[in-house]
């Protein structure tokens, strides 16, 4: 069950996310990059870009909020720089079918190469190796798409992430949360308002769960 922080540590992390300066934003250049709906099929659903391991112990969890089993081979994860710039891109695996929402298998857990912590559910589980040293970055941003490019859904740690920001950007992690064993994620419910502030919050890790 997915624990969330204690005020005082929430309050911190705060405090460090507003004290944060904001990159320039860069120019979008992918024509598939545009504003989405509210998902009614995948989300990102949590996000830890740096743990106790470093910066690369780090997961990506993308779940199936439909009522319908969905194949996902071939799905594009996308991971941006502070400035929006795509640098890395992770191709789902053929034959990764997410059951539907509710059941074993919703979730695709996509774990860097240092990743520390328990997943609850490993039936789809997918080790990834980014180019760049930071791996995920603290404020850059992560997004995924269909087979046919569509952007279904994404998270930004900075608003100058526009390829991947709904809204208002979620709070970055930070050396405070390390100590935390903190990740931004959604609520139980997975709700998408396509706005990353309000529909994520700093809480314990809970890959898979």
């Amino acid at each position: 069950m997915r624990r969330i922080l204690g005020a005082s540590a929430v309050f911190a992390i705060l405090a460090m996310g507003m004290a944060g300066g904001v990159a320039n934003a860069a120019g979008e250049t992918e024509g598939t990059e545009v504003a989405p709906l509210v998902s009614s099929t995948v989300v990102v659903n949590e996000v830890s870009t740096r743990g106790l391991n470093g910066q690369l112990d780090e997961f990506i969890e993308l779940r199936n909020v439909s009522s319908q089993s969905l194949d996902i081979s071939g799905y594009l994860v996308r991971i941006y720089s502070p400035s929006g710039i795509l640098t890395d891109t992770i191709t789902v695996p053929a034959g990764t079918v997410l059951a539907p929402k509710g059941n074993p298998g919703q979730y695709a857990v996509l774990v860097g190469q240092n990743f520390s912590g328990t997943i609850a559910d490993q039936t789809n589980v997918i080790p990834f190796t980014l180019a760049g040293v930071e791996g995920v970055p603290v404020t850059g941003g992560v997004t995924v798409q269909n087979q046919a490019g569509t952007k279904l859904d994404g998270v930004a740690f900075s608003n100058a992430v526009l390829p991947a920001r709904e809204g208002q950007a979620a709070i970055p992690e930070s050396a405070v949360t390390d100590q935390l064993d903190a990740s931004n994620t959604r609520n139980i419910l997975s709700t998408d308002t396509d706005n990353n502030r309000q529909d994520f919050s700093l809480q314990l890790r809970s890959a898979g769960q």
